[in-house]
């Protein structure tokens, strides 16, 4: 019985455990919120309902899992209100059940205990792993970070699993970088591209060289919506080690033109929504000879992963 109750959550740490071995786990198919959201509700309503302390505990740890694998892996800010609310939530109702302990017998250790604490190291396990991934591909030296006067959320970044971009050779450092508010929005009220926190933001040079390429006149889309043209408006900047490009740039905003020489601290553009993007957000990733390079930014430690928020 006890297994059958934690099935729906068992599949997304088994799925965790998989992403720590696994060279690729963008080839799985991971929970999805929804799912995620319904794995949860059962697994507190399970708090309340244990039969010993064991049980409870490892109910519990089941419903941390849950709530690492969101904050970790889901991009919260990018979540509807009434996935991102409940998720939150659970936590603390499954901890109010606490009063209960006393009076339950200490129990056994049992498959609701051993599967709390195998879905939790494996998330968490995967997560430390997929944060820390690096390709082993330097740049030549480290790059401005290229958004000024902000909060910046990293939507897309890090290994396997927390990268969209991997898959592509030479996209597989990429980031994607949304603004967000206080509390952690990324939009204002209305669905037009303005009612995104960073669309319209000043973009810089992150670096000297040469623009290779240049495009200033693809449409904004509405978000949700794709058109195919991966990049957009876009700069591409060759500093002589690599190529580093910048993509989905305003229509209109663009400072340069394909043969310039900028210097790092250019003005060159906005953020928009044009290209193969679903929402305005600036792409940024680094190559050299058809490989993506692990990005770094001056002033800016530790890793770049999917969850992480930048203040410049």
């Amino acid at each position: 019985m006890a297994l059958t109750i934690a099935a729906p959550l068992l599949t997304a740490g088994a799925l965790s455990l998989i992403g720590v071995v696994c060279a690729d786990a963008d080839k799985f198919r991971w929970p999805g919120p929804t799912l995620l959201l319904r794995a949860q509700a059962v697994r507190v309503a399970a708090c309340w309902t244990a039969s010993s302390v064991t049980s409870w505990c490892g109910d519990v740890l089941i419903v941390a899992a849950a709530y690492l694998l969101m904050e970790g892996r889901l991009t919260p800010a990018r979540l509807p209100w009434w996935l991102r609310r409940p998720m939150e939530a659970g936590g603390p109702v499954a901890l109010v059940s606490a009063w209960r302990l006393p009076s339950l017998p200490a129990g056994h250790l049992g498959a609701e205990l051993v599967t709390g604490v195998v879905v939790l190291g494996g998330v968490a396990g995967y997560l430390v792993w997929a944060r820390r991934h690096r390709w082993g591909a330097e740049l030549s030296a480290p790059l401005r970070f290229p958004l000024r006067d902000g909060t910046w959320l990293i939507a897309q970044g890090g290994g396997p699993g927390l990268n969209h971009h991997t898959p592509h050779p030479e996209q597989r450092g990429a980031i994607d970088v949304i603004g967000v508010g206080a509390r952690g929005a990324r939009l204002r009220s209305g669905a037009s591209p303005d009612a995104y926190l960073i669309y319209g933001a000043k973009l810089y040079a992150p670096c000297d060289g040469d623009v290779v390429s240049a495009a200033d006149d693809y449409a904004d889309q509405v978000p949700g919506s794709i058109r195919y043209a991966p990049y957009g408006n876009h700069v591409f900047i060759d500093t002589g080690s690599e190529l580093v490009k910048l993509a989905h740039l305003r229509p209109g905003t663009v400072t340069v033109a394909t043969g310039d020489r900028v210097r790092a601290g250019q003005l060159l553009g906005e953020v928009g929504n044009s290209g193969d993007t679903t929402e305005p957000h600036l792409h940024l990733h680094a190559e050299r000879d058809g490989l993506g390079l692990d990005l770094r930014f001056t002033g800016i430690t530790g890793t770049l992963h999917r969850g992480r928020t930048l203040r410049t």
